[in-house]
């Protein structure tokens, strides 16, 4: 399995205006400019999915794209264990079959514990 390779660019002011209202200290806001990648399997059905950041070990805010644009959704976080005890999928609950630690490279796991 490998995840998705679509990319999506939000536009910055509504990104930054998203990520200031779930409370998150953007520090340096250029630092979020550019693209965003898509985490769930390759040939997934739906939206594409990136996530952004933890609202509280509930709530997560994920950026969503289609061929009409972009929105944001406040998720749960998938509730799946992996093989190894520290093994976590860090896609959102009720995602399709492939959890991150079975993706390969998982962009989604940069920074956020074991995949």
């Amino acid at each position: 399995m490998r995840p998705c390779d679509a990319v999506g660019r939000p536009p910055l002011d509504e990104l930054l205006r998203q990520l200031r209202r779930v409370g998150e200290d953007l520090g340096e806001p250029h630092a979020y400019e550019g693209e965003v990648a898509c985490e769930p399997v390759a040939g997934h059905g739906g939206s594409h999915a990136a996530y952004l950041c933890e609202i509280d070990p509930d709530t997560q805010l994920w950026v969503l794209w289609d061929a009409a644009g972009f929105t944001y959704a406040l998720l749960p976080p998938c509730p799946a264990r992996g093989p190894r005890e520290d093994t976590v999928c860090h896609l959102f609950d009720g995602h399709e079959p492939g959890h991150s630690w079975e993706l390969g490279a998982c962009r989604s796991c940069a920074g956020r514990g074991a995949c």
